[in-house]
C-alpha cells in the first residue's frame, strides 16, 4: 500500500512495512502465524501483525510519536477501508492532525540530516585546511630533495677543503667555480667587497675581508660542507690559519696571465708580487713542525719592498 503523497521516498525499514502492510491487504501474508489466520479468515490489519509481517519492531509505527507515522496512518487507513474517507467535521480534522503528524516527522528526519551534513561539511573544511598545510609542507620537502639530488656527485677522494693560490688576474675565481660544479662551497676575501651587486674594494677593509672569509669557511667545514677558497695567499703566514682547521686540504696555484677583474691599487699588487712565496716552498713550510701562531693577515698591508 503507497503512503499518501508527500513527495518523499520511503528508507529500505519503512519500505519493509509497507510492503508487508500491502501483503496483509491482499489477503497474502509470508509469514507462517499470519499465513494461517488468513487461511482462516481470521487475519486483523494492525500494527502488530504488521510488524510481525515486516520482520521490524512493533514500537517503529505502533506509538503516536513513533519514528514512521506516515506506516501508522497507512495502517489506520487500511483498518477503515472505504470508511476511511472523512464523512464529517472531526475525522477530517483528524486526517489532517495525521496529516501534520507525519509532516513534523519529516522535518524532524530532514532537520537531524541536515544537521549531520553541516557536521560533515564543517569536519570537511578542517581536514581540508589541514590537508593544504600538509601538502604545502610535503611540497617544501620534495624541493629540497630536489635541491639535494641535482647537487653534483662529490669524489669522496677529494679534499675537504680546496687552497688556491695566486696572485690578482691569474685566474683563481674561474678555477673555483670549477669546483663550485663538483658541490664545493666557495669563499673568498673579495666577495666581502661585493655590496648590492658592486665590488667596492677598500685597502683599510683587507684585515677584516679576510677575517669573513675565514669565518664563513669554518662554519661551512663545521656544517659538513666541502669548501674552496680562492684568495692570493702569497705567504705561509696568509694559509696557514685555513690548513690547521682539521680537515684534509690541497693547495693549488693558478698562473694564467691575465688582468684582475678589480680594480686593485698598483701599490697593493706590487706588496703581493714581492711577498709571493713560491708553491714548492710554501708547502715545504707548511709542512714542516712549526709552532708559529698561524694569523691572517692582509698583504697589502705590508711595506712595499719594491
Amino acid at each position: 500500500m503507497p503512503l499518501p503523497e508527500n513527495g518523499r521516498k520511503p528508507d529500505p525499514i519503512e519500505q519493509d512495512f509497507l510492503d508487508a502492510l500491502q501483503r496483509l491487504v491482499d489477503g497474502k501474508p509470508e509469514h507462517k502465524e499470519l499465513k494461517a489466520r488468513a487461511n482462516a479468515g481470521k487475519l486483523k490489519i494492525n500494527t502488530s501483525n504488521v510488524a510481525v509481517e515486516a520482520g521490524r519492531s512493533r514500537t517503529l509505527i505502533a506509538l503516536k510519536d513513533c519514528r514512521y507515522p506516515a506506516v501508522r496512518e497507512a495502517v489506520r487507513l487500511a483498518q477503515g477501508g472505504k470508511k476511511a474517507l472523512p464523512t464529517t467535521y472531526t475525522q477530517l480534522i483528524a486526517n489532517l492532525r495525521a496529516d501534520k503528524a507525519v509532516l513534523l516527522a519529516e522535518k524532524r528526519l530532514l532537520e537531524t540530516a541536515l544537521a549531520t551534513h553541516v557536521r560533515a561539511r564543517r569536519r570537511a573544511e578542517v581536514n581540508a585546511r589541514r590537508d593544504a598545510a600538509e601538502a604545502a609542507r610535503l611540497r617544501k620537502q620534495i624541493v629540497e630533495l630536489e635541491k639535494t639530488a641535482d647537487l653534483p656527485r662529490r669524489d669522496p677522494s677529494l679534499p675537504r677543503l680546496m687552497l688556491i693560490r695566486g696572485l690578482p688576474g691569474t685566474g683563481k675565481t674561474t678555477k673555483a667555480k670549477g669546483y663550485v660544479n663538483d658541490g664545493y662551497r666557495h669563499f673568498e676575501a673579495d666577495q666581502f667587497f661585493v655590496v648590492d651587486g658592486e665590488y667596492r674594494f677598500d685597502a683599510d677593509k683587507l684585515p677584516a675581508a679576510h677575517a669573513w672569509c675565514l669565518d664563513q669557511t669554518r662554519k661551512a667545514l663545521g656544517e659538513g660542507e666541502f669548501v674552496c677558497v680562492a684568495n692570493v695567499f702569497a705567504t705561509v703566514e696568509d694559509i696557514k690559519a685555513y690548513t690547521e682547521l682539521g680537515v684534509s686540504y690541497r693547495v693549488i696555484e693558478t698562473n694564467h696571465p691575465g688582468q684582475s677583474a678589480h680594480k686593485i691599487p698598483k701599490s697593493a699588487l706590487r706588496a703581493m708580487a714581492a711577498s709571493w712565496l713560491p708553491t714548492d716552498r710554501l708547502l715545504e713550510a707548511l709542512q714542516s713542525k712549526s709552532r708559529t701562531a698561524a694569523t691572517v693577515t692582509s698583504i697589502s698591508s705590508r711595506k712595499d719592498k719594491s
